[in-house]
């Protein structure tokens, strides 16, 4: 059956939005710009650089310095399932701390640290423990002399044929990045664990960054913990390819009776700010945008286990908005008429997610950073592969 012949049976899509609709490479600069200021703002580690400090604290739009969270990285994170910012954030700034300990060794912080975690507090000893500040962090990609180890232990043990699936490829690097601190440092907590203290500390400045003060105090609800000001990445961000050629592919994709929907990780307040403002909502079915405020809820009802990307619930939720959280969880899957949904992704998560519903796919390259990343992803078999969303067109 060619692409044509799969496509009529499609009724309903559903899109992610970050790397198929949204660029992102906002959300990558607020991820750069948060490590950056974990590492030389004062109020952290403190590191020492002026070209960087100026960087930090420069007002209005922000300078990309490329630097700490590299396109490699990026599809590193990516071909392991692990399709989240906040986690992009959280594991590079990890990358960094590991160095750093490495190399304030002989002081007595690294019991501080296996002791209290990382905290603001715990961040600014590490500073202050360090023999030099003044230090101009090497960039994280596979020639990092610090950080090439590890990533060819990971390639090694990823390549395994139980590492197959990216879910556990994605476990097999938190793993992994709480070895490679045992190995530099010899504390055996594992400190870097998705959702712990630190990790909300990232993902809070994050916030920070990415909304601007305003927008993240309203939408937060919670006081910020930077004590610098910070101006919104969100007002910047940009569509991933030219938006006439979105609108052109929505608008036929509606004029010929599919049902459009939306299925993001991302919270319901930042993907509405884009949409309203590049007139793209009227396209989507209101009831069928599902974001992280849905993840979120249902999180609550769980026993600990993760509804984010790749696990199918926030497509599930989207696809049937009429259904309680509770209906939607115990679900059996593949679901019934899953011939006539089409997830459309940019991830390995994405697809994961649609082969757990039974539903195909279609990647977009435009998400994609590096040739490794989308070898890894056409290996997962999605039934279309496309260029960009726009060429969605074609399969009519």
């Amino acid at each position: 059956m060619n692409s044509r012949e799969r496509f009529r049976s499609i009724e309903t899509i559903l899109f992610d939005m970050d790397g198929v609709i949204t660029s992102e490479e906002e959300y990558w600069l607020a991820a750069e710009l948060t490590v950056l200021e974990l590492l030389y703002s004062k109020q952290f580690v403190g590191l020492e650089n002026d070209v960087l400090r100026t960087v930090l604290f420069k007002p209005g739009r922000a300078v990309a310095v490329n630097k700490f969270v590299s396109p490699k990285f990026i599809g590193a994170i990516k071909s392991c399932g692990i399709n989240s910012n906040w986690d992009l954030c959280f594991f590079s700034a990890a990358i960094y701390l590991v160095e750093l300990l490495f190399t304030a060794r002989a002081s007595g912080i690294l019991d501080t640290v296996a002791d209290r975690g990382f905290t603001e507090r715990t961040l600014q000893d590490l500073g202050a423990a360090l023999p030099n500040r003044r230090k101009y962090m090497e960039h994280i990609n596979h020639a990092s002399a610090f950080f090439f180890q590890f990533f060819k232990k990971l390639k090694k043990e990823t390549a395994a044929p139980e590492c197959s699936d990216p879910m556990a490829r994605g476990a097999l690097f938190e793993k992994g990045m709480n070895l490679w601190l045992a190995e530099r440092t010899g504390i055996e907590v594992p400190l870097f664990t998705r959702g712990n203290e630190f990790w909300e500390l990232c993902r809070t400045l994050f916030q920070e960054r990415f909304l601007g003060d305003a927008l993240f105090e309203e939408q937060e609800g919670v006081p910020r913990v930077s004590q610098m000001h910070k101006d919104g990445l969100i007002d910047f961000e940009m569509p991933i390819i030219p938006l006439r050629r979105i609108i052109d592919a929505l608008g036929l994709l509606r004029d010929a009776g599919l049902t459009l929907g939306v299925a993001t990780g991302r919270p319901y307040r930042e993907i509405m700010i884009p949409l309203e403002k590049w007139g793209l909502l009227h396209f989507f079915d209101k009831d069928r945008i599902a974001t992280h405020r849905e993840v979120e809820r249902a999180q609550q009802s769980t026993k600990g286990e993760s509804l984010a990307k790749p696990h199918p619930f926030i497509y599930l939720r989207a696809l049937f908005p009429e259904m309680t959280d509770r209906q939607l969880l115990e679900m059996p899957l593949p679901i019934a008429g899953a011939d006539r949904v089409l997830v459309v992704g940019d991830s390995a998560a994405d697809v994961l997610a649609a082969k757990a519903m039974g539903c195909p796919s279609a990647v977009v390259m435009t998400g994609v950073s590096d040739l490794e990343t989308a070898a890894r992803l056409k290996a997962l078999d999605p039934e279309f592969a496309l260029d960009d969303v726009a060429s969605i067109k074609d399969l009519f």
